[in-house]
């Protein structure tokens, strides 16, 4: 399902697409790294949908992403 959400954003303009593997990858992928907003799975291992937008919410420089 990655892949293909991964190819439809390419598809409609946004050339920088990033995947992750789990809540807690994508987190750190976050922190790391300037995104423009979010989609995001609620049944994830590691950390689920729901915790990583809570970990989100949370912090500063995150929190305003959509």
């Amino acid at each position: 399902m990655r892949r293909v959400m991964r190819a439809l954003l390419k598809e409609i303009g946004f050339e920088r697409a990033e995947a992750a593997e789990d809540g807690a990858v994508a987190l750190e992928m976050l922190k790391k790294s300037k995104f423009d907003f979010i989609i995001t799975d609620i049944l994830m291992p590691n950390m689920n949908g729901f915790e990583l937008l809570t970990a989100i919410k949370a912090d500063e420089n995150l929190k305003h992403l959509p």
